[in-house]
């Protein structure tokens, strides 16, 4: 990635007509693609995609039930006292302006009750009587038929007419004298909503007389808050005129179109004076710390052409976005900012714009691939807002990290260094991560208890800002009318009318057994008028059959007899017959739109060939469960505003947890491949996971809840530590890797991002909508946290198990190393205090002492073997273990160098007493076991430990004693102090010397964790007490045993260092350099066979020269196998010098230099290594070369050449494959050059000129790479 783009900038810096044409292109080209794509404000898109999500959404975008606002006049004081006919009269006034002045946003007006329509559709009840009676109307018209009632009936119809309201129920009692239709009007009464509502003069009034109410229907939808805008207002300046003028009444309104509109009004208020504040900030910050203005603009070109080019890609792909996706995702694009800051931060401290291209590269692509990554995955959401928010954040992340790798570099000013305050700062140079670690480990498990009690905010009316007037309205609605706060929606929907209202019939008696036993309040159904022509011609039947001519007979007479005294006319007494002995039918479709239009017009949805009815049923909120067990049985979906809400939050949440699991473990899988490491991985996701933790915890105990809004912004605290931990990891890397200082830069990078991202959205704290306040709270919180993590919590780790032990020349500790370590410490102090405890028990046994010792012994013999076997990473090798020296008692003596040591010679024998030191023999953890097995403590003096041990010694016991007295720091063997002579001497005991090699790499003096490392334990032959070679007394003894056992020991290094055995060494040294670099490492070492033909070439002692030593594999190598070689490694390549030269394990006795080999300042040597590097050099170069290295040789000195030989025609070709890899694809190897590939023959002739004799090693098989040893 780094070399493509270096390329590009290159190529871009020469040719920059062609750069500004591609450039210039490429916005053209965005910017037409965004243009092209719609925008969707559905709020639905907000929702899940579910079945019945949808139906509700269906019902709430098409039924005018959610769309009416409701004018309400009332009386101002409960002291004032205002007539009915005074509020009707006013609200009549009211209505009239509002018809004036808002008939051209297309609201229609609806002010009264149209009681030319309720005598339409009383006329159709007469002509289709019988299809809306009941069974309890059936039960009524049984009493009705009844002569005495009948008779009654005609004399209340009578009295009825005379009265005063008679002339206009004239029409209505002639044409039906027997009231038949009074059972049909008291259906539409029951219509009225709520019993807190009655008709008066036709208009709607509460009880009380002291509210009127009517409804303006918008011409736009509640969602098209732009086009509602001016309606709103309009209505706001009436009702707010009209209620200024009037002293005793009071002019409101509400619905949903005003809280919409109140809304977006807020949020633009809001938006403006935030962005306002933003900007300033920003503006005097920015240009503070840069002290050069025209980074402002600069750093916007990322997120501007982030945002295009998201909207291109979306135009793509789908072609339509919702506009709720757009400005939630671009809150995202603050983390588009930060990619601008790191180029700028950088390109201030280090002017060369490839450098900072270097610099940046990996970790801007890493941390863009984990974050885009991260919001892809919200494709596997249900909501299509958040899926649309998804690709829109991925994509305007992929654009901006494109644009601030190719285009931003050729787009930023030269900035100049100048040290800030801010920088002097010594918190900010090198923050206190140990003390700040040491409170996050103590705050973690607090906030991790707390965090589980987070919420989330089930009330999306929170969310909404309502000013004080459309607040004050509400409440005022609620008190008059309850019903509005427990309205259920009851849908039946069909393919077709006929087969919707069939649904509905089925469901309405289940609806009235509901209403009759109280559970259901009220509703507004149509299943009284509008039926199914099944039940129609039921209900037509069902009349035929209730008419007997016997109940026919007796009716007509009791009519008749007292209609004539009632002097009615003999044409309006026949009526009565005209109505039970009509031919009915089912309704006509005239009959049935006047129904509808009349009453029932909200509660039919017709759309896209598919019918749905609607009832609204009024009741508790906690009957609603029964009603749903209710319905089971029945086609009917009962739903109601908190059934979506708790859908809502219920996917929300399912969505939240599982996007949070996912893309955890796409980030932390993506890290672990990038990074090649475990360590470096949860190192690296380590601090999001604690913020994560924090963020939530510190979110419970403040009480901030998590709603919709502020949920998103989750997922841009989640992506902006992602970012930072990448980043702050890869500036620890480089300087471990090559000594580059680039965390300043990152620390200064990030702390700018923290300032942007807080002062873009903590000034939301300033906000008056509910919505983008909550934002501002989490912001803060997490910005902090996360800032706080990435700056203690990673250089933290990074120190303790790396550079803090690479700095004592320790190797970094290994998740495998650690995991070895804390199982084998474990099973240590559990086994210690295990055999204490046995030991304690065995130690009162009153018999068998000397079998209950052994058995003792035996168990702790196994135990160190067991610990041994446990610590896998210990490469283990016992020689001469079959030797018979331990069959006679003695004094077994070994050097000592490691913790190692003493679990090694207790584990050779169970007969075993160690002479132990004041640290161990009083030990908390060890020290029971030592003292229970009668381990000696040499503070005593071994003139005084003669008689104990004798004791033991005439048991068979042999005494383990270390004569060095202490542990060697470097593994080296110290003086011999003479207590272990002077007790064989005593004891008459041989001397069993026991020779240690690799403990001191395994476990080092003054160190706990086990490193891999191999262990050699050789056992030499007994020194008896009677060998007189070694002197006649213990002083002379000492000496010469001192002697003679370096000696052995200086064999047995050289016997076991041999270059597969110092492999770990140079693992260590190579490790967390780069996944790419260690594997290369390792397949280097096995393809050269741990470079053991060259050690065996090299002189034990020499000045070896390495040209193209790249990453000094083999310097080091041949450094670990002889401290007397001195070597000087020379690469062309810079990167690769400085991580040579970062070698934990670096000393004076290897030297790296960056430079030429051709131009390089040659000494003399006594060996000169080339490796696979001749055939980069010109051939007229390749001469030179040798020719200079003939004269830097020492006298006996040699040359070894290792390079692809010409003269191998067929096994050249793969060599030449290999190479171009190298070099073309890979760009692992640098070359100016074509390659010139050496020709063994040619070389020969060339040496032998000059008076020197040449040796072929051919080891290869594919490839015609050959090693050529020069010598006189």
């Amino acid at each position: 990635m780094e070399g493509f783009l270096i390329s590009t900038y290159r190529f871009f810096k020469t040719n920059r007509l062609v750069f500004w044409l591609v450039f210039t292109l490429m916005l053209i080209v965005l910017a037409w693609g965004a243009m092209r794509i719609t925008l969707e404000e559905n709020m639905a898109k907000l929702f899940p995609d579910d079945e019945r999500v949808q139906k509700l959404n269906y019902i709430f975008q098409n039924s005018t039930f959610t769309e009416r606002m409701v004018v309400m006049v009332s009386v101002k004081d409960s002291a004032t006292t205002v007539s009915p006919d005074s509020l009707v009269a006013f609200a009549e006034t009211v209505a009239d302006a509002v018809e004036e002045k808002l008939d051209a946003y297309g609201a229609i007006i609806t002010r009264k009750i149209d009681d030319e329509k309720i005598f339409q559709v009383l006329n159709v009840t007469l002509e289709h009587l019988p299809i809306f009676f009941t069974e309890e109307d059936y039960r009524a018209l049984d009493s009705i038929t009844q002569p005495e009632v009948s008779r009654e009936v005609i004399k209340q119809q009578y009295r009825q007419l005379i009265s005063p309201s008679g002339l206009a129920l004239k029409k209505l009692i002639t044409s039906d004298l027997a009231g038949f239709s009074y059972l049909v009007l008291k259906k539409l009464l029951q219509l009225q909503y709520d019993e807190n509502f009655e008709i008066y003069d036709s208009h709607i009034l509460t009880k009380d007389k002291r509210h009127l109410i009517f409804f303006v229907q918008p011409g736009y939808s509640a969602n098209e808050t732009g086009k509602n805008t001016d309606f709103v207002k309009a209505l706001n300046e009436i009702t707010k005129s009209f209620s200024a003028e009037n002293e005793t009444r009071l002019v409101s309104y509400f619905g949903a179109a005003a809280v919409a509109v109140g809304n977006a009004e807020q949020l633009k208020n809001d938006t403006f004076l935030t962005v306002s504040l933003m900007v300033v900030l920003l503006a005097v910050f920015i240009t503070g710390f840069f002290k050069d203005i025209r980074v402002l603009p600069v750093i916007l070109i990322p997120v501007i052409f982030g945002g295009l080019f998201a909207l291109f890609c979306i135009y793509l792909i789908k072609a339509s976005v919702s506009i709720l996706a757009i400005a939630a995702g671009s809150v995202i694009l603050g983390i588009a900012v930060n990619y601008a800051l790191h180029f700028l931060v950088h390109q201030r401290n280090h002017q060369n714009k490839e450098d900072v291209i270097k610099d940046i590269a990996r970790p801007m692509t890493l941390g863009s691939l984990t974050t885009v990554l991260a919001f892809f995955s919200l494709q596997l959401t249900n909501a299509s807002m958040l899926k649309d928010i998804g690709l829109f954040a991925g994509f305007s992340l992929v654009g901006a990290a494109i644009c601030s790798l190719i285009f931003l570099p050729h787009l930023s000013p030269n900035i100049r260094y100048r040290e800030t305050a801010l920088e002097r700062w010594s918190f900010f140079k090198e923050p206190p991560a140990g003390v700040w670690t040491i409170l996050i480990l103590i705050a973690t498990p607090f906030f991790y208890y707390f965090a589980t009690d987070v919420s989330f905010n089930s009330d999306m009316s929170k969310l909404n800002f309502m000013n004080d007037e459309t607040r004050l309205a509400q409440q005022r609605l609620e008190t008059i009318n309850p019903a509005s706060l427990h309205t259920l929606y009851l849908s039946c929907e069909g393919n077709s009318m006929e087969e919707a209202l069939r649904k509905n019939d089925r469901i309405t008696p289940v609806v009235d057994s509901l209403k009759k036993a109280g559970v259901i309040k009220n509703t507004h159904a149509l299943s009284a008028f509008l039926l199914s022509d099944s039940l129609q011609q039921q209900r037509i039947a069902q009349w035929a059959t209730f008419w007997s001519e016997e109940r026919k007979q007796k009716f007509y007479a009791a009519i008749k007899d007292e209609g004539q005294k009632l002097k009615f006319s003999t044409q309006t007494l026949s009526g009565i017959d005209s109505i039970v002995e009509r031919n009915y039918t089912v309704m006509d479709t005239t009959a049935f739109h006047e129904l509808r239009a009349a009453f029932f017009r909200d509660n039919i949805i017709q759309k896209d060939g598919r019918t749905t009815i609607i009832s609204l049923v009024n009741a508790l909120p906690e009957k609603k469960e029964r009603i749903q067990q209710a319905l089971l049985g029945v086609q009917g979906d009962l739903s109601d505003r908190q059934m979506i809400t708790n859908l809502f939050i219920s996917y929300v949440h399912n969505d939240f947890n599982f996007i949070v699991a996912f893309t955890s473990i796409l980030v932390f899988v993506i890290l672990l491949i990038s990074s090649g490491r475990i360590e470096i991985t949860v190192i690296t996701f380590l601090p999001m996971l604690i913020t994560w933790i924090w963020v939530l915890g510190i979110m419970a105990l403040v009480s901030i809840e998590f709603n919709i809004v502020n949920i998103m912004v989750s997922t841009f605290i989640f992506g902006l530590g992602d970012d930072y931990s990448i980043f702050v990891m890869d500036g620890l890397q480089q300087k471990y890797r090559t000594g580059k200082q680039t965390l300043q830069s990152v620390r200064t990078s990030i702390f700018l991002s923290v300032v942007t991202t807080i002062s873009g959205l903590g000034v939301l704290i300033f906000a008056e909508h509910p919505a983008l306040r909550s934002i501002a709270a989490i912001a803060i919180i997490g910005i902090v946290c996360v800032f706080i993590m990435s700056q203690t919590i990673e250089p933290f780790l990074f120190r303790l198990l790396i550079t803090n032990r690479t700095q004592k020349r320790l190797p970094p500790m290994t998740a495998r190393g650690l995991v070895i370590t804390t199982i084998t410490y474990s099973v240590f102090v559990f086994g210690s205090f295990f055999l204490t405890l046995v030991g304690i028990v065995l130690k009162i046994i009153p018999f068998g002492k000397q079998r209950i010792r052994l058995l003792y012994h035996a168990m702790i013999g196994f135990f160190t073997r067991m610990l041994l076997w446990i610590a896998s990473n210990l490469d283990m090798k016992i020689i001469n273990q079959s030797n018979d020296v331990f069959k006679r008692p003695g004094v077994l003596i070994a050097n000592h160098s490691s913790f190692l040591d003493i679990l090694i010679t207790i584990s050779l024998h169970s007969k075993v007493i160690l002479l132990t030191n004041k640290w161990v023999w009083n030990s908390p953890v060890f020290g029971g076991v030592v003292r229970l097995a009668d381990y000696y403590p040499v503070t005593e003096g071994a003139e005084d430990s003669i008689t104990k041990l004798k004791a033991h010694v005439d048991e068979g016991y042999s005494v383990v004693v270390f004569p060095e007295g202490t542990r060697s720091a470097d593994g080296s063997i110290g003086r011999f102090h003479k207590g272990a002579f002077y007790l064989a001497e005593n004891l008459t005991l041989p001397v069993y010397p026991v020779l240690i090699h690799g403990a001191a790499e395994g476990i080092p003096k003054s160190t706990m964790y086990v490193n891999d490392a191999q262990v050699t334990i050789k056992i030499l032959p007994a020194i008896e007490l009677n060998d007189h070679s070694f002197g006649d007394t213990y002083s002379v003894r000492t000496k010469s045993i001192s002697r003679y056992f370096k000696e052995e020991f200086s064999k047995l290094v050289n016997e076991q260092q041999t270059p597969r055995s110092v492999r770990h060494k140079l693992f260590n040294t190579y490790r967390y350099k780069g996944p790419v670099l260690e594997w290369y490492l390792r397949i280097k070492l096995k393809l050269e066979n741990y470079y053991t033909l060259f050690n065996d070439l090299v002189p034990q002692r020499a000045a070896v020269l390495d040209l193209g030593c790249g990453y000094g594999f083999l310097c080091y190598t041949l450094a670990f196998l002889s401290d007397k070689r001195v070597i000087t490694g020379v690469d062309y390549d810079e990167d690769k010098i400085a991580v040579a030269e970062n070698g934990y394990l670096k000393s004076v006795q290897v030297q790296f230099h960056h430079a030429d080999i051709t131009g390089f300042d040659f000494g003399m040597y006594d060996t000169i290594i080339i490796t696979d590097v001749l055939h980069y050099l010109k051939p007229e170069q390749q001469q030179g070369l040798l020719l200079k290295c003939l004269q830097s040789l020492n006298p006996g000195g040699k040359i070894i050449i290792r390079d692809g030989n010409a003269d191998l025609a067929q096994r050249h070709q793969g060599t030449k494959l290999t190479e171009l890899f190298s070099v073309k694809f890979l760009k692992f190897n640098k070359s100016l050059n074509e390659l010139n590939y050496i020709s063994g023959k040619a070389l020969t002739e060339f040496v032998g000129r000059h008076g020197y004799k040449i040796q072929t090693i051919d080891q290869g098989k594919l490839t015609s790479n050959v090693i050529f040893v020069i010598s006189k």
